[in-house]
């Protein structure tokens, strides 16, 4: 449930100036597919940096930070994800009370209010904000800046960060760890003048200050010289193949607990070739919504030309985080869906879900310790079976190699090229699509014990419902949802239960007016779907349906007149295997509720000032 729609259809008025992201729709598939690549063009997504007018906070408050000198020294150094930054606690920030205290509001020329923190650590190579949220206006923006004189930024709503991060059970907080813009990053708070700064509470009380070399900040600043860290890693220019595979490799960054992170991953098609942004990495880069909100992503993240030491100009990062879709632990891989669109000429890969012959030729494209991307090419020699223990931090890996036929992962022998830290969770290729990710092994030049975990399992037992298209959930576990149109209020009623069909049908038959299944929900409680509340308010004469606590409980306080009848159904949490988006509106008239699965009456709805859009509801299975 987007908090776009948690408070907006309940008040009057409350016009906020955000959109909230909205999910999109993959489906299942079968082991043994084979889908090509795709190339497209999409449109810019909204977390790439803009440039911005100014800083409008008329003071920036500095937050003092002492020296410290043993940054480095705390990196653990093992293989795997390459730790890139180390967390500092902030003793000045660690409660709502005293950022409040720090932050010097000040009027702007709209009635609304802007205040900015900068932080400058000594020794930071950059630096990730851990902004803890106690209370989030959905209408409240943050800016992001590289300095002060920055002329470029990095924006979000208060009603984005509220759909993208996951609350925490135990403190109702839900944490921001915000992109790495520079060591001396500004946080510029503005609340609209309808949003009392008492709406909003937060805490800093962690940064994640980056100690390695820093990740260029726009393509026209100049760039890293190659480390070529491994004297053997061959620059992905420098040969002929996979040339165009290299366009979805993705450098990326992320915080797990406190710690920065550096690993990669790749851009994947799907057999409905709907431009879906699914992404591909290790299990141990990223295996949770905790990990996935954090996510900064680079692309084109390679040399101009053959060992060049200059990144290529169409080089550009994503900053919005992604959703974590699926994990499978046998195969130490991890589906992702980013929250923004990739940029414009980004490849999404092919990948083959068939179980490959030992001595096949194959490729790794990677970024070795956080460099240009590289090529690594060998064979793969046997399968093996490999564990790792996900409960510590850094999962050590054991491999058994010579398995038998079911084993998770190819043991490939490589023979040019090699792997790094931060190579973790890249794709390895056979004839141009992608059979694997790589989970580590051998980083001796040539390398003899490189393992990568097996696509064509990891398809047939975890990620079908998003990477393929065929066989749909809902053929065993949902049922249809019944719709009435109550004619006095312009709502409509919804019911999965048959029985109360037949009755509404039988004894109301003038005032509600049966119309047919709308879509398929689950009748049942099912791991991973979520259960949406049915409202009556008799006032109004109308429904509304909700997946979301806040906006239950905000209901309870301040609209008694609306009636819980319990738990309607239950709905897929995500988007997958034919899920799609329901969108909710409030119409201003009536105080009635509507909903739709159909874009173009969304679209309508925006157009109508008598209704107020109040974005993604949840997911459903569409009708037939």
């Amino acid at each position: 449930m987007s908090f776009c729609a948690v408070f907006l259809g309940l008040r009057r008025g409350a016009l906020l100036a955000a959109l909230c992201w909205l999910g999109v729709v993959a489906s299942s598939a079968q082991a043994g597919v084979q889908v090509d690549a795709l190339r497209m063009e999409p449109q810019e997504g909204t977390g790439v940096l803009r440039h911005a007018t100014a800083l409008v906070a008329s003071r920036v408050a500095q937050v003092e930070m002492p020296p410290w000198d043993a940054a480095k020294a705390e990196l653990l150094q093992a293989d795997g994800a390459r730790q890139i930054g180390v967390g500092r606690p902030l003793a000045s920030l660690q409660t709502p009370d005293q950022t409040r205290n720090l932050l010097a509001w000040n009027r702007l020329p709209n009635g609304g209010r802007a205040a900015a923190l900068q932080w400058a650590p000594d020794g930071a190579y950059g630096l990730r904000l851990g902004v803890v949220f106690t209370a989030l206006p959905e209408a409240a923006v943050f800016r992001m800046y590289a300095s002060p004189q920055s002329p470029a930024s990095y924006e979000v709503t208060g009603a984005a960060l509220l759909e993208r991060l996951p609350l925490d059970p135990a403190t109702g907080a839900r944490t921001w760890w915000t992109p790495d813009l520079g060591p001396t990053s500004v946080l510029e708070i503005l609340l609209p003048a309808t949003v009392d700064d008492a709406q909003l509470a937060l805490a800093v009380p962690w940064v994640s200050q980056v100690v390695e070399p820093p990740t260029p900040l726009a393509p026209a600043q100049a760039e890293p010289a190659k480390r070529l860290s491994n004297n053997c890693q061959q620059d992905v220019n420098c040969q002929a193949a996979l040339l165009d595979q290299r366009d979805a490799v993705i450098r990326m960054v992320y915080v797990n607990g406190t710690n920065t992170f550096q690993c990669t991953g790749t851009l994947v098609n799907n057999l409905k070739q709907d431009q879906t942004p699914y992404v591909l990495t290790a299990a141990h880069c990223a295996r949770d919504q905790a990990m996935a909100s954090t996510l900064q992503t680079m692309w084109f993240y390679y040399s101009q030309s053959c060992n060049s030491e200059n990144l290529a100009a169409s080089h550009t990062e994503r900053y919005g985080g992604a959703r974590w879709l699926a994990t499978s632990y046998g195969n130490d891989m991890t589906l992702l869906q980013l929250n923004e669109a990739p940029p414009a000429g980004a490849l999404f890969a092919g990948w083959d879900a068939l179980a490959l012959p030992m001595a096949t030729a194959a490729a790794g494209l990677h970024h070795p310790h956080g460099d240009m991307q590289m090529i690594t090419k060998g064979r793969i020699q046997e399968l093996a079976s490999c564990y790792l223990d996900y409960t510590v931090s850094r999962p050590s890996l054991s491999c058994t190699p010579g398995a038998a036929v079911d084993g998770g992962f190819y043991r490939v022998a490589v023979d040019s090229g090699g792997i790094e830290g931060g190579s973790s969770g890249s794709a390895l290729f056979v004839d141009g699509r992608v059979v694997g990710t790589l989970t580590g092994g051998d980083n001796w030049c040539p390398a003899n014990g490189v393992v990568y975990g097996r696509l064509d399992q990891a398809v047939a037992s975890t990620f079908s419902p998003w990477l393929g298209t065929s066989a749909a959930l809902h053929s065993s576990m949902a049922a249809p949802v019944y719709r009435f149109h109550i004619p006095r209020s312009g709502a409509d009623f919804y019911t999965i239960s048959a029985e109360e069909r037949d009755a509404v049908i039988a004894g109301l038959p003038d005032a509600l007016h049966y119309t047919g299944i709308a879509f398929y929900a689950s009748a049942q409680q099912r791991p991973r779907m979520l259960a949406v509340y049915r409202y009556f308010n008799p006032e109004v004469v109308a429904h509304f349906y909700t997946t979301s606590e806040a906006e239950r409980q905000f209901v309870r306080q301040y609209h008694p007149s609306w009636q819980e009848d319990g738990i309607a159904w239950w709905v897929p949490e995500q988007g997958g295997d034919g899920a799609v988006p329901v969108y909710r509106s409030y119409q201003y008239s009536t105080g009635a509720h509507h909903y739709a699965l159909d874009p173009a009456m969304r679209d309508a709805w925006l157009g109508n000032p008598d209704l107020l859009y109040d974005g993604l509801a949840y997911y459903v299975w569409a009708a037939p």
